[in-house]
């Protein structure tokens, strides 16, 4: 697969934002976050369709796919962000004109339900994204927005991320060192297309994974379709995020989200790096999808090797 970088953020510059997925249901908190993106320099473009609401869609997917449309041809727009996830990005995967994304790469911004556009731009362009923050949860603080910044408009890598979070499972592997190329998300979007011609074909994988509101068993049966799949068979490490109400369900007999993961990966021969603050949590890092990375399951950390934009 050739990957392709899209072009670094510069002050000034536009940013478009649309709704690939779910509805905005507060505009104070879009508000914020555009005010925000603006008040840091930025310009701010919106897309056309971006307060329909269609029961739990952002409008139609013809609507939601045009935006996204709009936003890739329209020359002035340097890079896309997401206003919110939710469900619904999945439908649009067979309507976008990847050859007209191709031919005009920009940077793309999200997570949650985004990850299957930005699985499809990658393997239907190879496309390179960010994993990030939505709209609605900016501004940001701290290291976090120090990085999201900076993976967006230095062309340097963003160097080394160390896990800051209560691991859920660590494993060192046969070699506790591994180099490849990052992929990931949402651990149930990822699961819904893979088999699909949106899944990527990346050669050394390192998949990062999050998850919200899923229970143990439901963790457990998406790890096993990837498992069925093949995909552990080539994976060279595997980064766990934060996975956000994946409880047990009261007086329900269940096992905890350690011992699925402990069942599934103490064998594994690829370093296992968790305890991320990565997914749906407040100040969640960034990480890049398609470029190359090292896992240290040792010590619990990983290092970008290369930047996200050129």
């Amino acid at each position: 697969m050739r990957i392709i970088k899209p072009k670094r953020l510069y002050k000034g510059d536009v940013i478009g934002i649309c709704a690939p997925a779910s509805p905005v249901l507060s505009h104070d908190a879009l508000n914020t976050g555009i005010s925000y993106i603006e008040q840091l320099g930025y310009r701010v473009y919106l897309a056309k369709n971006l307060y329909r609401k269609r029961g739990y869609l952002a409008g139609t997917d013809a609507q939601r796919a045009n935006d996204l449309h709009e936003l890739f041809s329209n020359r002035h727009v340097k890079a896309i962000f997401a206003a919110r996830g939710g469900f619904g990005t999945q439908r649009l995967l067979p309507l976008l004109d990847y050859n007209l994304i191709k031919r005009n790469p920009k940077i793309v911004v999200g997570y949650s339900d985004i990850t299957a556009l930005q699985f499809a731009l990658l393997a239907k362009t190879g496309l390179v994204s960010l994993s990030g923050p939505l709209v609605i949860e900016m501004p940001l603080h701290g290291k976090p927005e120090e990085m999201f910044w900076r993976a967006l408009t230095s062309t340097k890598p963003l160097g080394t991320i160390h896990a800051t979070d209560k691991p859920i499972f660590h494993h060192a592997g046969k070699r506790s060192l591994s180099a490849g190329r990052l992929i990931g998300g949402n651990l149930s979007l990822i699961s819904a297309i893979l088999g699909s011609l949106y899944f990527p074909t990346l050669n050394n994988p390192i998949f990062f994974l999050e998850e919200i509101d899923e229970r143990p068993y439901r963790v457990d049966r998406t790890l096993q379709h990837l498992k069925l799949s093949g995909i552990f068979h080539v994976t060279k490490g595997l980064i766990l995020g934060s996975f956000i109400d994946c409880i047990l369900t009261k007086d329900k007999p269940s096992l905890t989200l350690q011992q699925v993961f402990k069942d599934l990966f103490s064998n594994a021969s690829f370093p296992i790096a968790s305890g991320f603050h990565y997914g749906h949590v407040s100040h969640s890092v960034s990480l890049p999808l398609g470029v190359r990375a090292l896992i240290n399951g040792k010590d619990n950390r990983i290092e970008i090797l290369e930047s996200l934009i050129s």
